[in-house]
């Protein structure tokens, strides 16, 4: 039996390109059976089909970077599979300025001010009034959870978790999945040689030391739930050109 033909990546393979499959195939082969078989018997999200939904979002031969999170979101609506990416998530404005379920999502919150002061809209000691003061119409925002992920694969940057599972225990489910992402980014790495690591939260940090991640450039940061993120230099260097929050480029179908 193939390693891809047993739970749960008989589900989370499915509607992969035969690319993606040949990297997910080599580092699962490398996880214990045992593990993947407890899995089975535990309820976990974001759930088998879900898994590995970045891989569905960004051709292999696009990604320029991946952009690891932590674990998946302990809300069944909110896991979707991607990092960061909050599937409770519709509208990301309102009247007010962020809308009520960003502003609740502390990590997304401080991504959205991140990008805000990267592209030179709101000050780094802004405050809501500032942000209530943006016309996200006049100036050509994205809208949505779902459009400004939309601008994120369209620039070759694939959310993926460090984790990729979220039993009961976090800390418990780092362990197995080591031998994963290290197959995982030796894959990449040989396709992708010059793909970043933007490694945000100490799980996310740890796969740096990783034999597969060697040679691979690494931008580390603390995780966005802390609000030192929103001002953090090198993260917003990185983040500055790329105007993810213009949503000119989506509607032109670059």
């Amino acid at each position: 039996m193939s390693v891809l033909d047993r739970y749960p990546f008989d589900a989370a393979c499915a509607g992969l390109s035969p690319e993606w499959r040949a990297i997910v195939a080599a580092a699962a082969a490398r996880m214990d059976p045992a593990y993947l078989d407890g899995l089975a018997e535990k309820d976990w999200l974001p759930g088998p089909d879900l898994m590995l939904a970045p891989l569905r979002h960004v051709p292999l031969d696009r990604v320029k970077a991946v952009l690891f999170g932590e674990s998946p979101y302990p809300r069944a609506q909110s896991a979707i599979g991607e990092a960061f990416n909050d599937g409770a998530v519709g509208p990301l404005w309102s009247p007010a300025g962020l809308a009520k379920p960003v502003n609740r999502a502390t990590s997304l919150r401080n991504i959205m001010k991140m990008l805000l002061v990267a592209d030179g809209m709101i000050p780094p000691e802004a405050r809501a009034e500032d942000i209530a003061a943006l016309d996200p119409t006049a100036l050509n925002l994205v809208a949505t959870m779902d459009e400004l992920f939309r601008r994120i694969r369209q620039e070759g940057i694939l959310s993926f978790n460090a984790i990729p599972v979220l039993t009961a225990s976090k800390a418990r489910d780092a362990k197995p999945w080591h031998g994963f992402m290290d197959g995982f980014l030796a894959g990449l790495r040989a396709a992708r040689p010059d793909c970043r690591l933007l490694l945000f939260g100490n799980f996310a940090k740890n796969l740096a030391d990783l034999p597969g991640a060697a040679g691979l450039p690494v931008l580390a940061a603390e995780h966005p739930y802390n609000i030192g993120f929103i001002n953090d230099p090198a993260v917003l260097a990185w983040f500055r050109p790329l105007r993810l929050l213009d949503r000119r480029p989506l509607d032109a179908g670059r």
